[in-house]
């Protein structure tokens, strides 16, 4: 396993973590304050974020040892792949009465926010040289 690998693996377990951390700290302050449907909102605003993070660290993972036109295509349609599962669970819940989007939101934002920690403080330790010696 190369260091960027193994980079890119911690980023992953770091983010998961911490998603899982929120969604639950979430889940139950949610819950005190909005009941079940606040507790429902909060864990569907982790997944989200969980949604937000993971498939691009997984798309850097996959495509670290390919041609740069072949990464930026796997990052590429990951991010349109999650965007486009996101617009339609976001259009889904908006017809759900009993939603709580306080819960969600903050939620959601908040790991959203914490998973771009974890990737800038990631890499801000890494060693990954950005030019091909000899050239």
């Amino acid at each position: 396993m190369t260091a960027e690998e193994a980079l890119y693996r911690r980023a992953i377990r770091l983010t998961t973590v911490i998603v899982v951390a929120i969604g639950a700290i979430g889940a139950g302050v949610a819950w005190a304050l909005a009941g079940t449907a606040g507790a429902v909102a909060a864990l569907v605003g982790a997944a989200v974020a969980a949604l937000g993070a993971i498939p691009t660290q997984a798309a850097m993972l996959v495509g670290h040892r390919k041609p740069p036109h072949v990464m930026a295509g796997i990052v590429a349609f990951s991010w349109l792949g999650k965007m486009l599962v996101i617009i339609i669970a976001l259009l889904v819940l908006q017809g759900v009465e009993s939603f709580h989007r306080g819960a969600f939101a903050a939620t959601a934002v908040t790991g959203i926010v914490a998973s771009l920690v974890v990737d800038v403080a990631t890499l801000r330790k890494a060693r990954i040289p950005y030019a091909d010696p000899g050239t």
